[in-house]
């Protein structure tokens, strides 16, 4: 075979080490992105925060360069390969520093070390102001242990109350649950039987809130049916379906309901109404262990007429580069060659760290704002005003990649007087209307949500009347549109909100 050289021109994108951070710091979520801060604040001697300094709220919500002056611009195209992270840092004035390093690491530590005082004591004195929600299982642990159980059954009631999940509702086995309770028993005890474990259960289920304990729904109304007074009116037939015919109630079959039971539509209605006015969530008022907050990332207001986003300042991180070991690279104080080198890999890590950090705010804040510029009617008036938008409008509009709004707008929550959304709600698709314009189909859903609100609960409207009542308001949707946008919000289908309690 004969080896022949061949001339190929060909088109590459590389991602510099600089951008991937970059667009890496951009993806983050808010708490991932304080995790990730962290990190590179514990890896990283020559970063630091710029406790100090007071940051300018105003500067915070103006569009880079006049986020700082060492933020670099947004972060470029993906698909451009010039695109560079590429900026020049100059660090302070040079200022004289002792050659001594123990007496200038020795100040440092002292000032680190008053910061971390205070900053103790204030979350000390926060703490005692600030009251942490009681979880469902504290409460009931509470009532155990104010009771007269034994304590083999108070060790079998710990055992079941740690088995109960966020509703209260019991999803293990009593054989599990007495195996688990062997597992962890003292010597002095004896081994715990099945039917002891069901003899706490029943104690259990008679503390507060009623209904813990329960396996299911039908046991859970049971119980709670179970503390009306006998002569409630209604209450013996609404226990009956209940225990016997609580399907065809989820199934809001009322017709067949009604002839199973034998009774006339006023006795099944006050039936019902006893039933419906039951509340299966018995532990919605405790603190689940698993609560997840959101830390919005954008907030916005109204100035004058116009509403404005800002970058939210308890999620604007400021860092610094740490002055006493970047001026030892220029000072008089001669270092060994692997401590030059150490100083100097850190400090151009701490570099870049920076630049990716205040680019990923400027992105946001680029993409924040046009987004609220695009939908000022939804803050307006809400969500029947909202505009149709997609990620290549916003794209267009400041000059970037769609991949590169993507990553600025996945986990990212805004905060309004209308309330907390993540930025991908404000993104919808476009429906016609019969006058040639459009709305968006986060609109068309808040159309459909107040018809099926306001429908007569004896009859409500089909998925072809809301379609048909849609094109009366100017809006063309298909009936299976309908059901589409129905299904996303969980509304169940006309045969099953019919109702004889109103």
């Amino acid at each position: 075979m004969k080896q022949t050289l061949h001339l190929k021109l060909s088109q590459q994108l590389t991602l510099t080490p600089q951008l991937k951070q970059s667009l890496r710091l951009l993806q983050l979520p808010s708490l991932d992105l304080e995790l990730e801060i962290q990190q590179a604040l514990d890896d990283n001697p020559l970063l630091e925060r710029a406790e100090t300094e007071s940051i300018d709220q105003e500067a915070i919500n103006t569009v880079s360069p006049a986020l700082d002056n060492n933020i670099p611009q947004p972060i470029a195209e993906a698909s451009d390969p010039s695109a560079e992270m590429e900026r020049t840092d100059t660090l302070a004035p040079e200022q004289d520093i002792s050659s001594n390093w123990e007496e200038a690491f020795e100040t440092q530590r002292s000032n680190a070390l008053s910061i971390t005082a205070n900053a103790n004591m204030g979350d000390t004195e926060l703490a005692q102001f600030v009251a942490k929600q009681e979880s469902l299982f504290e409460h009931l642990e509470w009532q155990v242990k104010m009771t007269t159980l034994s304590e083999q059954d108070q060790h079998i009631a710990i055992s079941i109350l740690h088995c109960l999940d966020d509703d209260g509702y019991l999803k293990v086995d009593l054989q599990d649950i007495a195996a688990i309770a062997n597992e962890k028993v003292d010597s002095d005890l004896s081994k715990i039987e099945v039917d002891e474990v069901n003899a706490v259960l029943s104690l259990i289920k008679t503390l507060d809130p009623i209904g813990v304990g329960a396996t299911n729904l039908q046991e859970r109304l049971a119980l709670l049916l179970a503390q009306y007074s006998p002569n409630t009116h209604g209450l013996t037939l609404a226990q009956t379906i209940v225990e016997q015919h609580l399907d065809l109630v989820g199934a809001h079959n009322l017709s067949k309901l009604k002839k199973v039971l034998g009774v006339s539509e006023a006795q099944l209605s006050d039936a019902l109404a006893l039933i419906t006015s039951l509340n299966p969530r018995v532990a919605s008022q405790f603190s689940p262990d698993n609560e997840n907050y959101i830390s919005p990332d954008v907030i916005v207001k109204k100035v004058g007429t116009v509403w404005a986003a800002h970058i939210n300042p308890t999620n604007y991180h400021k860092l610094r580069i740490n002055d006493t070991y970047s001026k030892l690279l220029t000072s008089s104080t001669k270092l060994d060659q692997q401590s030059n080198d150490y100083i100097q890999h850190n400090l151009a890590q701490a570099k870049d760290f920076i630049k990716g950090l205040m680019s990923r705010y400027d992105t946001l804040l680029l993409v924040a704002q046009t987004i609220v510029e695009r939908q000022q009617g939804f803050f307006e008036k809400g969500e029947a005003a909202m505009q149709p938008m997609v990620l290549h409008d916003v794209a267009n509009a400041i000059e970037m990649h769609e991949s590169t709004i993507s990553r600025a707008t996945a986990g990212k929550y805004l905060h309004s007087p209308r309330g907390v959304f993540e930025l991908k709600y404000f993104f919808s698709s476009a429906i016609n209307n019969t006058d040639g314009a459009s709305s968006s189909s986060t609109a068309i859903r808040s159309l459909i949500k107040k018809m099926i609100d306001a429908e007569p609960k004896a009859k409500p409207l089909s998925d072809n009347k809301i379609a048909k009542e849609l094109e009366q308001q100017g809006h063309i949707v298909a009936r299976r549109t309908v059901a589409k946008y129905r299904e996303s919000m969980q509304i169940a289908p006309s045969s099953q909100r019919k109702s004889l309690v109103s």
